[in-house]
C-alpha cells in the first residue's frame, strides 16, 4: 500500500492489523463500559506505552464491539486447529500490533508475523522477543514476499485479519495463490473477514475509518468467491460478526444473506486442498 509517515502507519496498523490495540480497547473503553469482554493484560501494557490518543476511536462503540467479536471467533478457529496440531506454524498477516500469540499460546506453536517495515519497526520496539516467534517485514503484496518466510513445512494455520479488503482483487487473489504455494505438507487452514462487494468504496459509513482515510477495495459477489480464485482452497465453513452484537444486526444481516447468498460482514475459514474429497456446503 506504499504508506508513508505515522499517520500512514497507524492507518495501516487499525486497518490490517489483527486485534489491534483499538480493537484491544473495546472491552474497557468508556465508549461501551458494560461491554462483557476485557482487553488482554499484553494490549493494555502496548496500549500505555503507545505514543499515540487512543480516545479519538471510543464514540465508533460498534466498530469497537465487532472489532473485539471479529479476535474472538478467529481465536476459536486457531485454538481448534491448535488442539490437533499443537506444533503448527501460525502466520499472521498485517499483524499489526496484534495480541493474539498472547492469547493463544499453547508454549509449543511457532508464529511469524508479516507487516509493512514501518509497522514491524513499531511492533518490534513493544513487544519483547520470544524464541517461538519471528518477525517478518515484507508486503504481503509483493513479488516474492512469501521468500522472506520461506516454506512453510507441517501444519499451518494463516490468520489475515482486517486485511484483505483493503487489497485490490488482483492482490487478493494473487496472495490466495502464494500462500497455497508456501506450504510444504501438513494441513493447512486460513481464516480472513471479508465485507460483500456492496461495500467497497463505503468505508466513509464508519467514523474511525473516515478519519483515518481507509478505503475497502474488495468485497464478495457471492459465495463462489470465498476461494479466493485459488481452486486449492476449500471453503469449511463461513462465522457472523456483527450478528454476534444482538440486534438489529442479527436481523437484518441475516435477511441480506438470505437474499443476496453472503454475509454483509463476516468470517470465512478454508482449508488447503490436499487431495481428499472434502464436503462443502458453506455459503457466504
Amino acid at each position: 500500500m506504499g504508506q508513508q509517515g505515522c499517520s500512514q502507519s497507524w492507518l495501516s496498523l487499525y486497518c490490517r492489523g489483527s486485534g489491534l490495540i483499538v480493537a484491544s480497547q473495546g472491552g474497557l473503553s468508556p465508549a461501551c463500559p458494560t461491554y462483557p469482554y476485557a482487553p488482554h493484560p499484553a494490549a493494555e501494557a502496548i496500549a500505555a506505552r503507545l505514543a499515540y490518543d487512543l480516545t479519538r476511536f471510543e464514540a465508533d462503540r460498534e466498530m469497537l464491539r465487532g472489532l473485539v467479536e471479529r479476535s474472538l471467533v478467529l481465536d476459536r478457529l486457531l485454538r481448534a486447529f491448535l488442539n490437533h496440531h499443537p506444533d503448527a506454524h501460525v502466520l499472521s498477516l498485517g499483524s499489526g500490533l496484534s495480541t493474539q500469540f498472547e492469547r493463544v499460546d499453547n508454549g509449543r506453536l511457532h508464529w511469524v508475523d508479516v507487516d509493512l517495515p514501518e509497522v514491524a519497526e513499531l511492533r518490534r520496539s513493544l513487544f519483547p522477543p520470544h524464541s517461538r516467534r519471528q518477525l517478518v517485514s515484507a508486503s504481503v503484496t509483493a513479488a516474492g514476499w512469501t521468500s522472506i518466510v520461506g516454506d512453510l513445512h507441517g501444519p499451518t494455520f494463516v490468520v489475515a485479519e482486517g486485511l484483505l479488503m483493503y487489497l485490490e482483487p488482483a492482490q487478493v487473489f494473487r496472495l490466495a495463490r502464494d500462500l497455497a504455494e508456501v506450504q510444504r505438507g501438513g494441513p493447512a487452514e486460513l481464516a480472513y473477514d471479508y465485507y460483500c462487494a456492496q461495500m467497497v468504496g463505503q468505508a466513509w459509513l464508519s467514523a474511525s475509518l473516515r478519519q483515518l482515510g481507509a478505503e475497502f477495495k474488495w468485497g464478495l459477489t457471492c459465495p463462489e468467491d470465498l476461494s479466493l480464485e485459488e481452486p486449492r482452497w476449500d471453503v469449511i465453513s463461513t462465522y457472523p460478526v456483527m450478528e454476534r452484537l444482538g440486534w438489529p444486526y442479527d436481523n437484518f444481516w441475516s435477511w441480506y444473506r438470505l437474499f443476496t447468498g453472503v454475509r454483509p460482514y463476516g468470517i470465512a475459514h478454508l482449508r488447503l486442498f490436499d487431495g481428499a474429497s472434502v464436503a462443502c456446503d458453506a455459503g457466504a
